[in-house]
């Protein structure tokens, strides 16, 4: 085996503001990020039944800036196993680069990871911890990566070594998710500048970044370039507690797919297609895919992170292809590939008088790591494409209604609001056969786009609510219902600031007016 490789790594956590001031002020200054991830919704609802990634093993890695002794922990400790006090009360944190002393940033990260009271895995109580430089080591070392401590990874930090090097520790990290079902998560940098070459450049895990946006931008640069990131945004400071929050829901998704019964559940890319698939647009209304070769927003990936949505995903279990009957207009899949052109097909329905207010889906599968020699790994990555078709009586029409079709991601995602009833399908295609999935799906039905009246002040207006932001709606009034419509105002939400709602003042004086609101829906 050869001699383990010692990279000079340059890294640094993701940490803009001084970490006493967040430790000091917790509890205040991040009162509404669970909020906004759906998970205090998600708790309300299930109670003692919420998931908290309890029996999961996690590991942290952190870029310590120290190295005798190394400060990479949450609190100090001896080499090995340490016995957690405080917010890890009840947990168990094992240093396994050696004795260290605690990082302010290793104790941010673990409030948004594990920590009892914040982190969404607080369920949690085995966590390994390692520096980063050490971590790539043995990440590197070897024939092929070692299996780790840690079905569930965040690795807070970004850097990079060498051109050559940092193509092979990109492989090494997707081999070691493929081969031992890893679920991992990394940061981009904060701020708008090209993305450095670790970690983010990853194909199978899920990367990081801010709701706010600002986050790195243009796209990967290493090991494949112009695959979009990142994955999901979180509505945080800064991209490291966006990752570690990202990490603590996969943790609870991990927990809740164990306890189905159903193997396949506990597939990462089962578990990251729910994640991407349930990616929550409400916050974001400016998002939006710009070509049918793009599955993410340029900026926000597929959304905002959101457990809710994720969580009652995989709930609705696993649904299998079929080309004579119908899956729920909610669920997931982990299945392969067929190269036949007719594809996986997936046929569900919108009843009568409801509208999918939110339909979206995502696909994402791995790349195969080829040539395993000391280290050195060589990569392939077959193309999947993901479509959805309005269709009757299991025909779906010529035309697709949306198409995600990149030809460098391994994601696809398609999103849309106000699906009319009926029957649609959903295909996965590819070229190449029995190439492994997970594809994700849900239809949050509503009543549709609406008009209504409110007061505000002492005058009437009328709210549209629900709306499509980059759709064209037309407000139309009569008198009496008989006189026919007149177009009072045409506007398209996107011309100034995309939205989901829209008000107006009628201009009308009479003591009674009818108003309508329309559009054209995609079928």
């Amino acid at each position: 085996m050869p001699a383990t490789r010692r990279h000079p790594l340059s890294t640094r956590t993701c940490l803009g503001m001084a970490a006493a001031l967040l430790l000091a002020g917790q509890g205040l200054v991040h009162a509404d990020w669970r909020d906004d991830i759906g998970y205090t919704q998600l708790a309300a609802e299930l109670g003692s039944s919420v998931p908290t990634g309890a029996g999961v093993i996690l590991l942290q890695s952190e870029a310590n800036d120290q190295t005798s002794p190394p400060n990479y922990l949450p609190q100090d400790g001896g080499s090995g196993a340490i016995t957690g006090t405080g917010a890890y009360s009840g947990k168990t944190l094992n240093a396994e680069s050696g004795a260290g002393v605690v990082l302010s940033h290793a104790q941010s990260v673990a409030y948004y990871y594990y920590a009892n009271g914040s982190g969404i895995g607080q369920g949690a109580t085995e966590i390994h911890n390692y520096t980063a430089t050490d971590f790539l080591n043995r990440l590197y070392a070897g024939a092929s990566p070692p299996t780790f401590p840690g079905r569930v990874q965040n690795h807070s930090w970004i850097g990079s070594t060498d051109t050559t090097t940092d193509p092979q520790l990109l492989r090494s990290l997707d081999f070691m998710i493929n081969r031992d079902g890893t679920l991992v998560a990394v940061p981009l940098n904060n701020n708008a500048d090209p993305m450095p070459a670790l970690l983010g450049n990853n194909y199978h895990a899920l990367t990081a970044g801010l709701r706010s946006g600002v986050h790195s931008r243009g796209g990967t640069n290493t090991d494949g370039s112009g695959r979009m990131k990142p994955d999901l945004v979180v509505n945080v400071a800064e991209t490291s507690y966006a990752s570690p929050a990202i990490a603590g829901t996969v943790a609870a998704m991990l927990q809740s797919a164990v306890a189905t019964g159903n193997a396949n559940a506990q597939k990462p890319q089962a578990i990251k297609a729910q994640m991407l698939a349930g990616a929550s647009k409400q916050n974001l209304p400016q998002w939006q895919r710009l070509a049918s070769t793009a599955p993410y927003d340029a900026v926000f990936g597929a959304g905002e992170l959101n457990i809710r949505n994720a969580y009652y995903i995989q709930q609705a279990g696993q649904r299998g292809y079929s080309t004579s009957t119908e899956v729920p207009s909610r669920g997931w899949d982990y299945n392969t590939t067929t190269n036949n052109a007719a594809g996986r097909r997936y046929f569900f329905s919108i009843p009568a008088g409801r509208y999918a207010t939110t339909f979206s889906a995502a696909i994402t599968w791995h790349r195969a790591i080829l040539g395993i020699n000391g280290g050195a790994y060589s990569s392939s990555l077959s193309n999947l494409d993901l479509a959805l078709y309005a269709s009757t009586s299991f025909t779906p029409d010529s035309i697709a209604l949306y198409t995600s079709a990149s030809t460098v991601d391994n994601v696809e995602h398609i999103f849309a609001c106000n699906l009319p009833p009926g029957q649609y399908m959903l295909v996965v295609t590819s070229s190449t056969k029995n190439i492994l999935y997970g594809l994700a799906w849900d239809a949050q039905l509503g009543g549709g786009p609406a008009l209504a009246p409110q007061l505000s002040g002492s005058q009437w207006q009328l709210s549209a609510s629900s709306l499509d932001p980059y759709l064209s709606y037309t407000i139309e009034s009569s008198p009496d219902l008989v006189s026919g419509w007149t177009t009072e105002l045409t506007f398209r939400t996107a011309d100034t600031t995309p939205a989901y709602t829209c008000t107006w003042q009628p201009p009308q004086s009479a003591s009674r007016y009818f108003y309508r609101l329309k559009w054209t829906p995609v079928r």
